[in-house]
């Protein structure tokens, strides 16, 4: 068995299988989904793990237990990531709920994620959402992030974790997750059609410079 016959399941340095399960908003899924979950763990005995970017990770996965995994999630409301797209967006609390927060951001975000999340890339682009410029869920730290302010949404492209982290780079405004979607699949689209394997988008900015992009991708 391997990644390649049943999609989702992902070979670990190990020798074992993982699988990443999306968790829309960053918000726990029905009571229901979370027992499914348990039952999974105590059944396969497999371990659980909260990754930063807001997905449940699926560990200590063999051949027989990894196929298993699959059949139980599709049983469930929940969603194993199996293709090469851009998934759910990062997002924190915002309004009403933190004191910070000048936007919400759950609404915007599942509308992200209804309308773009299986929308298909090169390699990888990560989106976020924050309710305010503290950006609690990394929103100026990813390729595509909207910071909520007073007018509405900043926009943010470019930015990135790991070993040379980056801060995206402001790029115009936005006032509602509509225009956010649009956008979005803007992005997608030129990331598609410029990317070269194991790129990001910070680097093709930078080949074309900021002013092309945001003519490219209507900023």
């Amino acid at each position: 068995m391997s990644q390649a016959t049943i999609p989702g399941l992902l070979p670990q340095k190990d020798g074992s299988f993982a699988i990443y399960v999306e968790v829309p908003e960053g918000a726990c899924p029905k009571a229901a989904d979370l027992k499914a979950l348990a039952n999974m763990m105590d059944e396969l005995g497999c371990r659980v793990h909260l990754t930063t970017a807001q997905k449940f990770l699926i560990l200590d996965l063999n051949d027989e237990t990894g196929k298993r995994a699959m059949e139980l999630i599709s049983g469930t409301g929940l969603n194993a990531k199996k293709a090469m797209d851009l998934s759910q967006p990062r997002v924190c609390v915002g309004r009403p709920y933190c004191r910070l927060a000048l936007q919400e951001t759950f609404p915007f975000a599942e509308e992200l994620m209804d309308k773009t999340a299986r929308e298909p890339i090169a390699r990888k682009i990560k989106v976020a959402v924050a309710g305010c410029p503290a950006s609690c869920s990394w929103a100026n730290m990813v390729d595509v992030g909207f910071v909520g302010v007073k007018s509405g949404f900043q926009v943010l492209i470019g930015g990135h974790g790991g070993a040379r982290p980056a801060i995206g780079e402001k790029m115009g405004m936005i006032t509602n997750s509509k225009e956010a979607v649009k956008l979005v699949r803007r992005i997608a689209k030129f990331f598609r059609e410029n990317v070269k394997k194991k790129s990001r988008l910070e680097k093709v900015i930078k080949k074309i410079g900021v002013e092309e992009f945001k003519k490219e991708v209507g900023l």
